[in-house]
């Protein structure tokens, strides 16, 4: 089956929204087997999306739209599909009644221009908003299916996955293609291609996807076959294998984040981790703590942005700033140290560095980030060397921090 997403939006043009519907309705229809041949974004205007929906159903089986659905001035997709099938707007009581009764139970009474909600073209099958108000709707012309849903991501999502999904899949479209992901860190983009592209080219019904970020690489592996049971087992087979070749930066085969990875190791060993900041004010303990569970191994830090309190109340010598300066591997490391001491834990983690715009030097320019993790099996430190704006070198530094103490928990030597 040929699908093609069409979303709309001035927003999406002009760049002030990112288009995270076309990231998921690709990912999401490509996990059920259909392939999907194009994605564009039109404006808000009703000939534009007329036209993008009708040149799209004459090329796809399955054509989604995006956005337009309430009740503004530039939600104008409901007229752009009514007039392409040549019908009328009226009146759908049922859907009505449910906006109403969303409103009455906020004990809000409804605005009479909620009442354009319910306008749905003739003939056209409304899809239930559980997350909002705007209904979707589905059009069959011929052998080809037209969606039109709503542009609010928490709207979209669980309107495809309570109706779409499960009406595409009882058309006959089944899971023929299924994905896994590899999560790496510590390696660029083309230092992974050059590891694994002759293997990726001898996996037979298999795809690699490469997703970089500012935190690492991601490899999604998209398994293709004749069923879903063999399409499971081309992608896992695919998984293991390209793991296997990126060694010790894989740190995790599946969607869990680094921090998620790192509590786990410090559960199992019934450990407990405080942290120490400089240039990430306080990056690095917001990350472990988006973990549920966290408090059975994290139990604080400090966030010492200046000299003053890295030597009050972390126990940095003056001697060591004065000689090696705030950035440095002997300073990250006496962070460490302190903040262990200071909060009683088995492991302490600590990071410092330049992030930038400003404050670089020749011999510690932007992007010049020490890490270090002090425990009682011994220490280790991390020089880091980054890139970007300030917003990415914090982000990278944190990520190599906690990538440092991951290492450090499994006994794996840092990277040459």
């Amino acid at each position: 089956m040929k699908a093609e997403i069409i979303t709309i939006g001035g927003e999406l043009l002009d760049g002030s929204q990112v288009d995270l519907n076309a990231v998921y309705l690709g990912s999401r229809l490509t996990s059920l087997g259909a392939e999907v041949v194009r994605i564009s974004s039109v404006p808000d205007a009703v000939d534009d999306i007329e036209e993008a929906t009708s040149r799209a159903l004459e090329r796809a089986d399955l054509v989604i739209t995006t956005g337009g659905l309430g009740v503004t001035a530039d939600d104008r997709t409901k007229q752009a599909v009514a007039r392409l099938f040549g019908r009328k707007l009226v009146l759908d009581e049922g859907v009505l009644e449910k906006v109403r009764a969303r409103f009455e139970a906020r004990d809000v009474p409804m605005p009479e221009i909620n009442i354009a909600v319910a306008m749905l073209p003739e003939g056209a099958r409304s899809i239930e908003n559980q997350r909002g108000t705007a209904p979707g709707l589905l059009f069959e012309k011929g052998e080809a299916l037209l969606f039109v849903l709503p542009g609010v991501p928490v709207e979209l999502r669980s309107m495809f996955e309570s109706f779409v999904s499960p009406f595409l899949e009882g058309k006959g479209l089944r899971r023929l293609a299924q994905e896994r992901l590899i999560r790496t860190t510590g390696l660029a983009e083309s230092e992974i291609a050059e590891r694994i592209e002759q293997l990726a080219r001898r996996l037979a019904r298999t795809d690699v996807v490469y997703l970089p970020s500012a935190t690492g690489v991601d490899l999604k592996v998209i398994g293709r076959g004749q069923t879903s049971v063999e399409a499971t087992k081309t992608a896992e087979k695919s998984q293991e294998k390209i793991a296997a070749k990126l060694g010790s930066y894989v740190y995790a085969r599946g969607d869990e984040s680094l921090e998620k990875v790192v509590g786990y190791l410090l559960s199992m060993g019934g450990s407990t981790l405080s942290v120490a900041e400089s240039c990430t004010g306080g990056r690095v303990g917001w990350r472990l703590t988006r973990v549920p569970g966290s408090s059975d191994y994290f139990k604080g830090g400090v966030i010492a942005y200046s000299d003053d309190l890295k030597k009050r109340l972390l126990g940095v010598k003056a001697s060591v700033l004065k000689k090696h300066g705030a950035v440095s591997s002997e300073t990250a490391l006496m962070m460490a140290r302190g903040v262990r001491e200071k909060c009683a834990t088995d492991y302490g983690l600590a990071i410092t560095g330049v992030a930038g715009p400003g404050g670089g030097t020749k011999t510690k320019p932007v992007g010049m980030v020490f890490a270090a993790v002090a425990g009682g099996a011994g220490e280790r430190v991390r020089e880091l060397r980054l890139g970007g704006g300030r917003g990415s070198i914090r982000r990278a530094a944190c990520q190599g921090a906690l990538e440092l103490l991951r290492r450090f928990l499994l006994n794996i030597e840092e990277p040459g």
